[in-house]
């Protein structure tokens, strides 16, 4: 089975125990009973983490973020003004356990709230969990226990929380208003569709098997493919994105990832960047803020014109991915290091770009790809953490600016 990217969003302690669901209780003792037990577990879950020494967290930008020496689990948790968001993981054997608790959201609660307990109620084997029973004053709590994931799975999942989690703290910091968080969210349908996604990574379990709802995506006029290389180089000249290239996703849903393995027929933990065609009704499935950007361009485009998908390694965090060059047979990839000592995990998961060619000039859906490093200059860790600055995001969907036009 599959993860949604909102789940990833979220995680907790999970506990080999029989499940706490109606059909599964405890046997014996009385109901109340059954419930203190119950609201202890789901407590346990989301303390998941507290107890690890400020060592264990590395700083990201609006937060922090903890990943256990094992591999088995993560914490991370974002602030931005009053509003704060505490996000866990835990996997043990075939069972994982995904936990969000947020306070301050004010005009976002409800929306994240149920989101992430759609997401959890669209998966088979799991349980959703709550001891708020919604949102209160702008607080809620939600767990999500999920049974019969893939026994190689845990590297991936844990990879992809910790690029969701860096994501979402990025997201509130920046957004935060100075005296409130009421703008902020640590859901993903109004961002990117993780929605994220996400999203797993380059990976075996599912993040979403819904496609993007245009309605729910935002456009963020800001994301440009221009904006994003000047997070690391000063100018176009230094680091760019191929004219062919209109759009980069960094953290797609996994509704992109089933879309590319299961529709598409491409695996996306091979080492190896093939050219997909794919139709333009089919770009909402990895890019959806780009597609509804492209909602009535598409209708008016030159129907000669084709459009291709194609990914890469993501690389370890925190790394910045440029398709640089794209010809006929032809993929240059440019992978882009912050500078100094930064911790990283080279744990891998896939990130996707959008090619347009309207001159019909691409042919070979095998090209021969290359690899080549660019380490920005002005983004840099100085103590080695996950905190390299000036602030960059090096996930998300990015879009080229001539689409706006």
């Amino acid at each position: 089975m599959r993860f949604d990217s909102g789940l990833l969003l979220l995680c907790s302690l999970v506990l080999l125990l029989e499940s706490c669901s109606e059909s599964n209780k405890v046997s014996g003792g009385t109901i109340e009973d059954q419930n203190a037990l119950l609201e202890k577990q789901v407590n346990d879950w989301y303390n998941y983490g507290l107890d690890l020494n400020e060592a264990a967290y590395a700083k990201i930008d609006g937060g922090r973020l903890a990943v256990l020496d094992d591999g088995s689990g993560a914490r991370a948790e974002c602030t931005a003004d009053s509003a704060s968001i505490a996000m866990t993981i835990q996997i043990s054997g075939s069972v994982a356990v995904t936990t969000l608790k947020a306070e301050g959201l004010e005009q976002s609660c409800d929306s994240a709230f149920a989101e992430f307990k759609t997401n959890c109620d669209n998966k088979s084997n799991s349980e959703f969990f709550t001891l708020s029973e919604g949102c209160k004053e702008g607080t809620f709590d939600a767990a999500c226990r999920v049974k019969a994931i893939e026994s190689d799975s845990a590297n991936i999942l844990i990879t992809y929380f910790s690029a969701i989690a860096t994501n979402r703290c990025f997201e509130m910091s920046r957004n935060a208003q100075n005296s409130t968080g009421r703008g902020v969210t640590p859901s993903s349908s109004s961002k990117v569709s993780e929605s994220s996604s996400s999203s797993s990574a380059g990976g075996r379990e599912s993040v979403s098997t819904l496609s993007p709802s245009d309605t729910a995506v935002t456009i963020k006029d800001e994301q440009t493919l221009e904006n994003y290389v000047l997070q690391y180089a000063s100018s176009a000249d230094q680091l760019s994105f191929d004219e062919h290239v209109i759009a980069y996703n960094g953290l797609p849903g996994m509704n992109c990832i089933d879309f590319a393995e299961l529709t598409l027929k491409v695996n996306t933990m091979e080492l190896k960047s093939p050219l997909v065609k794919i139709e333009g009704n089919d770009i909402p499935q990895c890019f959806p803020m780009t597609a509804k950007i492209m909602k009535n361009r598409l209708k008016e485009k030159n129907e000669s014109c084709q459009y291709f998908i194609t990914f890469v390694d993501g690389g370890g965090l925190l790394t910045g991915s440029v398709l640089s060059h794209v010809a006929d047979g032809e993929l240059e990839f440019t992978k882009v290091k912050p500078s100094g000592e930064c911790v990283s995990t080279d744990d891998y998961f896939s990130v996707f770009f959008l090619i347009e060619d309207c001159k019909n000039e691409i042919m070979s859906t095998e090209p021969q790809v290359t690899h080549k490093t660019y380490e920005s200059e002005f983004w840099k860790c100085e103590d080695g953490n996950y905190n390299p600055n000036p602030k960059a995001n090096p996930y998300g969907e990015w879009f080229r600016e001539s689409l706006l036009l």
